[in-house]
């Protein structure tokens, strides 16, 4: 198999920005597309090269990653006119890092193959700040030997790597991992209001609880954004729903049960339903004090 010349980005997001930063600095040549060419200003004041089309992106390089919201916008890319597959030929090798259902997934899966392409499963563990350091978890699945010709690559953009199997093993364990995101906060939320009502301090609360045996690296995370009650998002209430959505789908899916998931969804649904969609899933704390008559 060819070595990888040219690398072609589509999606710079929150994430996929400063994750194609990290390309470039390192010296890669990267092609970028993006729906508002306006987000890509950074990486092309950083010498990448701008595409006009998804299509075109795929010609131009050897390998193509995505960095996309949802499976939606992930197989419009692919499949559009003057998308993705219409710019695939022989070995190359397109690498999807978005959180996708696996159904989604697989038949992306089969068009590149159709044209003779390769397709790495590769969602990410982890938010800006680690994305921005080189510091997410990667999750693969897919042909290892192309995992192993890409890993190189890969070094740039995330610690810690797992590969996990030969199909959609990476969609499941990442939707996997979201559950338990998404599930801590709520139980977050619940233990901060009991100790708010015992009359502890919210830095004291918070300061404890990070600091004990639960404080794990999720709770630790939220620590400023529930002492000062600021909740810009670095995951939005609007994508975890996103997530358990996907999450339950795919437990329909796989003969699986998923009942705590299913309640807790309802909590995301009603901060939506408050106008709290764009503020981070850890709003479930704020959403709960206010139940209880707390206003900080």
């Amino acid at each position: 198999m060819s070595k990888i010349g040219k690398i072609g980005w589509i999606g710079l997001g929150n994430m996929g920005n400063p994750m194609c930063k990290n390309l470039v600095k390192a010296g890669y040549d990267v092609v970028v597309w993006n729906r508002t060419k306006e987000k890509a200003a950074d990486v092309l004041s950083m010498g990448a090269e701008w595409a006009n089309s998804p299509k075109e992106v795929a010609a131009r390089a050897d390998c193509i990653f995505t960095m996309v919201s949802n499976g939606a916008i992930l197989q419009k890319i692919a499949f559009r006119e003057d998308g993705i597959c219409e710019g695939l030929s022989e070995e190359k090798i397109v690498i999807d890092m978005s959180t996708v259902a696996p159904v989604e997934s697989e038949i992306v899966n089969v068009e590149i193959e159709k044209r003779h392409g390769r397709f790495l499963r590769c969602p990410v563990t982890g938010s800006v700040v680690p994305a921005a350091k080189g510091l997410l978890g990667l999750l693969i699945s897919g042909d290892r030997d192309i995992f192993q010709k890409v890993e190189p690559i890969l070094n740039l953009l995330g610690k810690n790597k797992y590969w996990l199997g030969e199909k959609e093993e990476s969609r499941v364990m990442k939707i996997a991992l979201n559950t338990i995101v998404g599930n801590t906060s709520q139980l977050l939320a619940e233990a901060v209001v009991l100790a708010e009502k015992a009359g502890i301090p919210i830095e004291t609360c918070m300061e404890v609880i990070a600091g004990s045996a639960v404080g794990n690296l999720i709770v630790q995370s939220k620590v400023e954004p529930i002492n000062k009650g600021n909740y810009e998002p670095a995951f939005s209430v609007k994508m975890m729903l996103k997530d358990f959505d996907l999450a339950l789908e795919t437990a329909k899916q796989y003969e699986s049960s998923l009942p705590v998931t299913a309640l807790i969804r309802q909590f995301y649904e009603e901060s939506l339903a408050c106008g709290r969609g764009e503020e981070d899933y850890a709003v479930l704390v704020k959403r709960m004090e206010e139940n209880v008559g707390i206003h900080r």
